[in-house]
């Protein structure tokens, strides 16, 4: 495979062309010190075969714990650690140089370009050079301006934020002043031969923002200053879809503007976004669209993503869920639905225990499975029955509205592992009380899911009333006919609005009624953005603050602001009111069987995400046996 050889960017030489991009993490602590946590999740990409980490670093600006601070030398320590354990394995290890905060410590009324004093930005050039030399001084291989994503540098750059008038604005040119600056400051701080990437919007994706062709003309200015490298992202914070792409976005959507920019400079370009797959990658490459591939979710995924593309094995690919990786502004540390190791690799390690011990689990859904594969791998003798002919549990419902097909990934990849490791799935089999006490496992793990919570709301028993599970599985099936024309949705939750989405997909159009104020709760933003968007396509009727308060089929009775109304008619009403738990199993088993271990997991112990569900099978495989774990 080509994307297996190595190339280089200026002096650097990497022995393949994947690397891993910066990420703000979360994994530092409250003074931006490199923390064992930080340390064992750069290890992990490390040892799975990545060329280059990018990781980035705060040049000025107050330091938290999103990424390391690299604005003082007593924070050289951390930096060197993370520089040692990239060399065990012959990776490169580049700073990306990235304020600490979008203000970076800066007063807001200088936040844009239009207001920021001369002075400021000779600090900001001082600033970003400085980190640079400190880099090379750690010795660290290179260094990465964040000129993408609406930082300092990327303002300028764009005309949508740039409004100056001076030198520093109007013309392509003058508006990349401040890169050229900097570019030119951190070669003469850090060393001419000082490898220096340059990451830029190829997009912005707003009205009023910057296009390709206008970026294919900075890109030629930057490697006219000095630049190594061109890192072509897309996207700013008002298309933060389009950042972490979800899947609602093609794989490798951005590809095309990295080689619009390949092909008007002769220095190396790096693709990114939604290159999820070795053979995506190889395309890439094979096919000159770009010189190297950024990686990011898909490592986060499978941090052995390069190691098993030169073993040909199957990768644990990334759902493009967002669900872990692109959180709330509450900005918490990140994590992955896929991968629940990503951010616990130390805490959470996978040493054999060699116990031997006999796990029997009730349950092929995602909780089941990971159970199965963590248990597995520490040497306990597992087997999985499950009820119906097939393994997924709900994950087969969630694979169903428009662009989630994706969500089968959680369940092949398990099931591909589970024929690995010689774990038996057994389909047709419903364990009882009965089979525990006969078979008498070490260990019982009741994952059993969880069903639609049913409200307490007149009218609700009517034929024509049925769960979201119910709706979703008659459009599998092809069914959509007997849904009618017009559905209500009640629920504006994760899978209210999911199903309306499906609905409308379908033809048919739904009007949804939530209570709280804001529809789509649960929802990545990334996410959000496009179900919506669709919504709003398909006719939707978006209804929030708005309470149901009874079912008088085909209309619904509904409050609002303390005004009720009929609403309707419908051929259809849709329950999307949460679930309960299924763990009748357990209950049953209570007492009952000495010595058997019995746990929940999943569903069948607190309804909630797919990512709650394998974190919480793999947090319980980490604990061991001897420990007692409540039900």
């Amino acid at each position: 495979m080509k994307c297996l050889t190595p190339a280089s960017i200026g002096s650097m030489q990497l022995k393949n062309r994947f690397l891993f991009p910066s990420m703000c993490n979360f994994y530092c602590d409250d003074e931006g010190f490199v923390t064992p946590r930080l340390e064992a999740y750069v290890r992990a990409r490390v040892q799975g075969g990545a060329a280059a980490v990018i990781m980035p670093g705060s040049p000025h600006g107050k330091p938290g714990p999103a990424r390391p601070a690299l604005s003082d030398s007593r924070y050289a320590s951390g930096w060197r650690r993370l520089l040692d354990i990239c060399r065990e394995k012959g990776c490169r290890l580049i700073v990306q140089i990235h304020p600490a905060k979008a203000q970076a410590g800066r007063d807001p009324s200088v936040l844009l370009p239009d207001n920021m004093p001369r002075e400021k930005i000779r600090q900001i050039v001082s600033s970003y050079a400085a980190c640079a030399r400190a880099a090379r001084e750690i010795g660290l291989d290179g260094a990465e301006i964040h000129g993408a994503h609406a930082h300092e540098v990327a303002q300028f750059l764009s005309p949508y934020y740039n409004h100056r008038t001076d030198e520093y604005g109007g013309s392509v040119e003058r508006r990349a002043a401040l890169a050229v600056e900097v570019i030119r400051a951190i070669k003469r701080e850090a060393g001419a031969d000082f490898p220096l990437i340059f990451r830029i919007s190829g997009r912005e994706m707003i009205p009023g923002g910057r296009e390709i062709e206008e970026t294919v003309e900075v890109a030629r200015i930057l490697e006219a200053a000095g630049a190594d490298a061109l890192h072509v992202s897309i996207g700013m914070p008002q298309s933060e879809e389009y950042i972490s792409a979800p899947m609602d976005v093609p794989d490798g959507f951005n590809v095309e503007n990295a080689a619009r920019v390949r092909a008007a400079v002769k220095i190396p370009v790096i693709a990114v976004d939604r290159i999820n797959t070795p053979e995506l990658a190889e395309r890439v490459i094979k096919q000159g669209a770009a010189d190297f591939v950024a990686v990011g979710r898909g490592m986060l995924a499978d941090p052995e993503f390069v190691n098993k593309a030169a073993e040909g094995k199957p990768v644990r690919m990334c759902l493009g869920c967002n669900q872990g990786c692109r959180k709330s502004p509450a900005k918490k540390a990140i994590y992955c639905a896929q991968n629940p190791f990503t951010g616990r690799e130390a805490a959470w390690n996978l040493v054999p225990d060699g116990g031997g011990r006999r796990v029997l689990i009730a349950g092929a859904g995602v909780s089941g499975l990971e159970a199965a594969v963590d248990l597995a791998r520490r040497g306990a003798c597992v087997e999985v029955w499950e009820k119906r002919p097939h393994a997924g549990g709900l994950m087969e419902l969630a694979c169903i509205p428009p662009h989630k097909d994706a969500m089968n990934r959680m369940i092949s990849w398990r099931m591909e592992e589970l024929r690995r490791l010689g774990v038996r799935v057994l389909y047709g089999r419903e364990v009882t009380p009965a089979d525990v006490m006969e078979r008498k496992p070490d260990l019982l793990i009741v994952a059993t899911g969880s069903e639609p919570a049913i409200p307490p709301l007149p009218g609700v028993d009517h034929a024509r009333v049925m769960t979201a599970d119910r709706a979703l599985t008659m459009l599998r099936d092809g069914r959509q006919e007997e849904l009618g024309r017009r559905c209500a949705v009640l629920g504006g939750g994760l899978v209210g609005l999911e199903t309306a989405d499906a609905l409308c997909a379908r033809g048919i159009r739904p009007d949804l009624f939530e209570r709280a104020e804001r529809i789509g709760e649960g929802l990545p933003s990334s996410r959000r953005k496009f179900v919506m968007s669709r919504l709003e396509a398909g006719g939707c009727g978006l209804h929030a603050q708005t309470q149901v308060k009874e079912i008088r089929f085909p209309y619904i009775v509904t409050e609002q602001d303390g005004v009720q109304r009929d609403s309707g008619p419908y051929d259809a009403v849709i329950l999307a009111l949460g679930r309960k738990r299924v763990d009748g199993l357990a209950k049953a088993l209570a007492g009952a069987c000495p010595g058997v271990q019995v746990v929940c997991l999943g569903d069948a112990q607190q309804p909630g995400t797919a990512m709650e569900a394998v974190a919480q099978a793999a947090q319980f495989a980490s604990i061991s046996f001897a420990k007692p774990v409540q039900v």
